[in-house]
């Protein structure tokens, strides 16, 4: 689907994981808020918190310049493989500005246990208004949340050694201990 769309850009890194637990952490929805830049709390708006086609999710950001929300909604899914998701609604006014905008993240295996994760988006800018907006802001500021959200994955998947880990609330040791007390 992502193909047949305006590509706009692309960010690109390696994650010294296995491919199983990379895709494992992305499918997994309320991890989100510990990758993700500035996302701090996803709801279930459709009662699934994993990725699945049809699945659709609220991502806020509750404070800081950009506070606000997104609802995306996973269009395609390819367990291990990809998944496109569109950006149904949001309060930035961004739908206003771009129109079918999805994002596509892709894994791969990379040089035995490592993983190559490529994240692209795909919008087109609506009138003159959204295209001046795209090429002097939207188009740089999206590559660049989107190489902070994979770098901020690489981060959590690195640090944590194993799948429980992952699930451990942020300040635990995988064991559920606080750390730093």
């Amino acid at each position: 689907m992502a193909g047949s769309q305006n590509w706009q850009w692309q960010v690109e890194d390696v994650i010294d994981a296995p491919l199983e637990r990379t895709w494992a952490a992305f499918e997994d929805l309320s991890l989100i808020p510990r990758y993700h830049p500035v996302v701090r709390h996803v709801e279930f708006a459709s009662g699934a918190s994993r990725r699945a086609p049809g699945v659709e999710y609220k991502c806020i950001v509750p404070t800081g310049p950009r506070r606000g929300w997104c609802v995306e909604k996973v269009v395609e899914h390819v367990p291990l493989r990809s998944s496109t998701i569109a950006f149904t609604a949001d309060s930035w006014g961004l739908g206003k500005l771009l129109d079918d905008f999805v994002t596509e993240i892709a894994v791969e295996p990379f040089e035995g246990t490592k993983t190559r994760v490529t994240l692209r988006g795909f919008y087109a800018p609506v009138g003159w208004r959204g295209w001046l907006f795209n090429a002097l802001v939207i188009r740089r500021t999206m590559r660049k949340r989107a190489r902070d959200t994979v770098r901020g994955l690489k981060r959590l998947l690195e640090a944590q050694a194993s799948p429980e880990g992952i699930a451990a609330a942020p300040g635990t040791s995988p064991g559920g201990d606080v750390i730093g007390e």
